[in-house]
């Protein structure tokens, strides 16, 4: 992804999007609401992020609005993050193939895609993940570190984390962040 591109109008900024697929239909699609944005990973990760108020996607770009109380220095790197999170998650199927695992069975899954691919990537911004439990299906997190009180947290939980165990857990039934976050002393994103 390239540097944003500044538009005449300062509550907008344009995202330009280098990679070898379309993130949206040719043409322009103004999406307003987070139910406008469901089922383009690209436009629900944006609209996730606190302070953008509208996008526009293109083929190739991405156009977020902000809204009046934001500001650029606080969204840019926010709305960026969103971006690269949603085109990390590829087009894999949505769900797992395969009978529901028991909750033993899906702790143990989770564990591994943790330490193996969630974990990883989320020490590049000084934080980790902690498994908790598993219940009735639903994985329990706690974030740590720069994902303790990050202003990011849900995207990464939702973009990120959410969508990698739908893929990849058969069975799993949904997220619980047991964050205190609040608490957090050094969030990636304030």
């Amino acid at each position: 992804m390239t540097a944003p591109q500044p538009d005449s109008h300062e509550r907008i900024r344009r995202f330009v999007v280098e990679t070898g697929e379309a993130i949206a239909p040719p043409g322009s699609h103004r999406i307003a609401t987070a139910e406008d944005a469901a089922g383009n990973r690209v436009a629900e990760a944006v609209m996730a992020v606190p302070g953008v108020q509208e996008v526009v996607l293109e083929e190739n770009a991405v156009t977020a609005l902000r809204r009046a109380d934001a500001s650029w220095d606080e969204l840019e790197d926010r709305v960026r993050y969103a971006i690269g999170t949603a085109l990390q998650r590829g087009d894999g199927p949505d769900e797992a193939a395969g009978p529901p695992l028991s909750d033993d069975e899906m702790f143990e899954s989770a564990d591994q895609a943790l330490v193996r691919d969630i974990n990883p990537s989320v020490a590049s911004h000084g934080g980790q993940i902690e498994l908790i439990d598993v219940q009735d299906g639903v994985v329990v997190l706690r974030l740590m570190g720069g994902c303790q009180g990050c202003g990011m947290a849900n995207v990464t939980l939702r973009q990120g984390i959410e969508a990698h165990f739908r893929r990849t857990i058969p069975g799993f039934q949904g997220i619980r962040d047991v964050t205190d976050h609040a608490s957090g002393t050094d969030p990636y994103f304030r």
